[in-house]
């Protein structure tokens, strides 16, 4: 069952959320990107105060109670294009050992339906290259490789 996550949900949120930056903290990256300490739960309470502005997509795939995959988005204002406005998936994740079930799917196509409510024409996300998973699933969904990021360390 997919629907809105709300502050019950809170806790298990920040599970899934902590999964994953685990997860890109074990990547091998710049030694710079790291996500620091308790960002899960800022990252997950600044979501959830947004809730009912209109300008964020938040829910999750339930078995019975239990939060098994959760899409969190943003409204993303472009007055200089002229599709004026995107949505952009800051985190994308199933928990481990319920992916392959169809749960992100189901969540991707309920967001395809958000943003249609909505008159939103695109959809954007990032993936990290070394997070290889993500970018096969990625590459296998209906979502396509549009510009390339580049990062440069200094320090």
């Amino acid at each position: 069952m997919i629907r809105d996550l709300n502050e019950s949900d809170r806790n298990q949120t920040i599970e899934l959320v902590n999964q994953f930056y685990r997860k890109v903290n074990e990547l091998e990256l710049d030694g710079l990107f790291r996500i620091r300490p308790r960002a899960a739960t800022k990252f997950t309470d600044i979501y959830f105060k947004l809730i009912g502005t209109g300008k964020v997509y938040m829910r999750g795939s339930f078995e019975e109670t239990e939060l098994v995959s959760l899409l969190i988005g943003r409204v993303e204002e472009k007055p200089h294009l002229e599709e004026e406005r995107s949505l952009f998936i800051d985190l994308a994740v199933t928990k481990l050992g319920k992916k392959k079930k169809g749960y992100m799917t189901s969540l991707l196509e309920d967001v395809d339906q958000w943003c249609k409510e909505k008159s939103i024409p695109a959809i954007e996300l990032r993936a990290i290259l070394q997070n290889e998973e993500a970018v096969r699933f990625w590459d296998k969904s209906s979502f396509e490789r549009f510009y390339i990021r580049y990062r440069k360390r200094i320090l």
